[in-house]
Parts: C-alpha cells; structure tokens; sequence
C-alpha cells in the first residue's frame, strides 16, 4: 500500500523560489514541439506525398541482384559531388522565412549568367575593361621579376677588395670571427666599443655662425657719448612701448572683457529684474491725474478693431501705378549701374594689378625672412624656449665717467649660461623656484643638557625670529 506523501508547502515570493519549485516540464516541451515545427514545417501543411509512400508494387517485387563493391577509387569519385560534413552545418536547415525581405541575392558559383549580365559583360569587354587589366597584370609580373633580379645582384658583390680599407679587420673587428658563417650583427658586436663605426652627429650650424660674444650697444659705456646714450634710450623706450602695449592686451582681452558693477548697483539690478510685473507700491509723489488713469475700470483693446473697406477702382490703380514707378526706378538703377561699371573696368584692373604686386612684394619679402631666420634659427634642444636678452641702460644720473665707481648690475656668470643658450650650445632651461619649507625647531630636554646649550639654543631662537 502506498502512503502519500505529504504536500510539501513552499513559499513562493520570490522569482528564485518560482524556478526552484514550479514544475515546467510540460511547458519546455510544448515550447520545443513548437521550435521543431518552425524549423521543419508542421504536418498539417505538408502534403500526403511527403508524410506517405504508396506502395503500387506489392508483394510481386523485381528480385535485386547484388552488385558488385565499388573500389575505393571509384568511392572518392562519387563523393566529390556530396557536400563534405564539415559544410553541413553551414547548410539553411530552418523552414522559417528571411525576417529581411530586401535582403540582396549572390548567385551561387556555376550559376548560369542571366541575360542583363550578359550585356553588362559585351559592354565591358567593349569598352576594354577585361584587356587594361590583362595590360596592368603583365606590367606588375615584369616589375616583380625585375626587383627579384635587383635583389640578386646586389646580394653578388665581386668588386669588393678584400686586402682594401674595407677589409672587415681594419675595422676593429677580431681575425676569429671574420668568417662567413657569421652573421655581421655577430661580428659587430665582439667589437670593442672605441673602434665601433657610430656616425658622429654634424654641430648646429648655429652654434658656429653666432659670435661667441655679442659686441655690447656703445651706449652702455661708463663714459658714453651724449648721442649714443639717446639712441639707446631710444631702444629701450620702444622696448618698453612694446612690453606696455603687450600687457594691455592681455589686460583687455581678459580683465577688460567683463564689466565691474559694484554692490550696491547689482543689487538695485536684482531688486527691478525680480519685480517686473508686480504691483508698485504707493509713491506720494506721483501725479494725481495718473492715479484716475489707473482706477479706471474701462476696457480698452491694444488694438482697435478694424474695418472691413472695400478697395475701390481709384486705389486699385493707384497702387498699381506706383508698383510700376517703383519697378522702373529699380530698372533704371541697375542699367546706370551696369554703364558705370563698364567705365570703371580700367580702374578696377589697375587696382587689381596693384594688389597682386602689392603681395607679390609681401610674399617675397616674407620668404626671405624666413630663409634668413632658418639659417641663423637656435635648434630646438628642448621643450623650452631660449631666454631673450634684455636691453641694458644706465640712467643719466648714475653715469660715473671712471672705473673706480661703477656699479654692476648683471651676474657674468648668469650672463654667459644665457649667451650660451641663446647660440644654441645649451639647451633652454626653466627658472623653478622652489619654497623653503618653515620647519619649527623644538629643543629636546635631557639629563645631559647643560646652562651652556639653553643659552645657546635662546640665542638661535631670536636670531631666527629677527630673520
């Protein structure tokens, strides 16, 4: 006797506990059953021909003589029609339609050419497409034996002397590994490193065309001419000119661009934007008349109606005559135009000429300062631009007239490290100043501290603290 077993009840709440106990065998397979009939058909479609066979012979059946095995020769043979397993699941097995109906059709290989690619290919072969690319086919075979035969011959060196300076020996490489079954990466590199062949980079024309002092200005003398001191000042006011009207347009283009509105008018500007459209307090000052205006109750349209008036014949034709004058007046303008034009045909090719030798002239001059700047440019060592060299002067009232109290105001030694810079022997480096860290100092007591080191550290302390 069989004991049922007990429903086991199981919660449900979540989708997890649905697929761990719901029980979908039977949904699966309907869901498969249903997959097989897409991909093969269903059987209520299929005719009686494809699902049955009708059997007109019987029991009387025409006895089949064995034949005789096919060789193995004769098997390959017959299998080279078949498609090979490996291509069969490449094969369309589905009964279900293409989803793209527009989808473009390639003919299989072997398929027969159809009559509009027949005349596409006569009118081809017309044309001389098919014979250029028989020409251009036999062109690239002749380049290619050519470079092969190139190839060959450069790998056959005869002309090379052997006792000569380019003997592989005078070239620091050893008497052991002057072999032919050594490779030449072998043999360079069993080289001693003072005797490899490493090309030496050619200097900066630069370097050499720049004087290695530059002559300074005559102005700069201690006991200059009074000319020579003007036309330096003369140097540097441009320089400055220049250094101002810079700062200004930077000035402008930034700073300049937004307007300073102080406090007080942003909020006047805030308090009329917010209140737009509210009503207006009471203003004792304002005028009594307007305040009737205002309680009047009247409605009043923006805009009044308008009245439906008939143009009569007069106005029809008024309108129509001055469409006309305007359409003459139009008409004669252009035609005066045209007759101007025609007699400013020679100012115009003048102007036109002078505007080509105008640039032509520019461009000249252009290419020349370009060649002349190439020839005498710094090469770009680094990321960084070279410093350039500021106009020195010295003001009338700090002019000596002797050695013996004559001020200097540049460093030799920063002046120079420039100098080199600026003939490009040195690469441009960037000023980085670093900022010192203010460390606190604490003094640590201790059993072998004497008076001496308190008093010591005290003084230290107010030095630093003066600093």
């Amino acid at each position: 006797m069989s004991v049922a077993k007990k429903k086991k009840h199981v919660s449900k709440k979540n989708k997890k506990a649905w697929r761990k106990y719901c029980d979908i065998t039977d949904v699966e397979a309907f869901l498969e059953d249903q997959r097989l009939e897409e991909r093969l058909g269903k059987f209520d479609t299929k005719p009686d021909s494809e699902l049955f066979i009708l059997d007109t012979e019987g029991d009387n059946k025409p006895v089949v003589f064995e034949e005789k095995p096919l060789s193995a020769k004769l098997r390959k043979r017959s299998k080279l029609a078949e498609t090979p397993k490996c291509f069969e699941i490449l094969l369309p097995s589905s009964k279900v339609q293409d989803p793209n109906a527009k989808r473009n059709h390639v003919n299989p290989v072997g398929a027969k050419p159809t009559a509009l690619s027949k005349v596409t290919e006569k009118r081809r072969f017309e044309k001389g497409a098919y014979q250029k690319k028989i020409e251009l086919a036999r062109k690239n075979r002749w380049l290619a034996v050519e470079k092969n035969r190139k190839v060959k011959q450069s790998r056959q060196n005869f002309h090379i002397d052997l006792w000569g300076e380019q003997a592989p020996e005078t070239k620091g490489i050893p008497e052991t590994l002057c072999d032919e079954f050594v490779s030449p990466e072998a043999q360079l590199h069993n080289v001693l490193t003072e005797r490899r062949l490493r090309p030496k980079p050619p200097p900066p024309k630069t370097v050499t065309t720049r004087a290695a002092i530059e002559t300074p200005h005559p102005g700069v003398s201690y006991n200059p001419s009074f000319k020579e001191h003007q036309e330096l000042l003369q140097e540097v006011v441009q320089h400055e000119h220049k250094m101002m009207k810079r700062e200004a347009h930077l000035m402008r283009v930034t700073n300049g661009m937004f307007r300073k509105v102080t406090q007080a008018q942003k909020e006047n500007q805030w308090r009329e934007e917010m209140s737009v459209g509210l009503p207006q307090p009471h203003n004792p000052c304002k005028d009594p008349s307007d305040s009737v205006s205002d309680t009047d109750n009247v409605y009043k349209a923006i805009n009044p109606p308008v009245k439906n008036k008939k143009k009569n014949l007069k106005t029809r034709r008024k309108q129509r005559e001055q469409l006309e004058e305007k359409e003459r007046l139009k008409r004669e303008k252009i035609n005066k135009k045209k007759i101007t034009d025609i007699y400013k045909l020679r100012k115009i090719q003048s102007s036109i000429l002078n505007s080509e030798q105008k640039k032509e002239e520019v461009h000249s001059k252009r290419k020349q300062k370009k060649t002349v700047e190439k020839a005498t440019a710094v090469p770009a060592l680094n990321a960084h631009k070279t410093p350039k060299k500021e106009p020195d002067f010295v003001e009338p009232e700090q002019l000596t007239g002797d050695l013996r109290h004559v001020s200097a105001k540049t460093n030799l030694l920063r002046d120079r490290y420039e100098s080199l810079q600026r003939r490009g022997a040195l690469a441009a480096a960037k000023l980085m100043m670093k900022k010192k860290k203010n460390l606190k100092s604490y003094f640590k007591p201790g059993h072998k501290v004497t008076e001496q080191d308190i008093e010591r550290y005290i003084a230290k302390a107010r030095t630093a603290g003066k600093k």
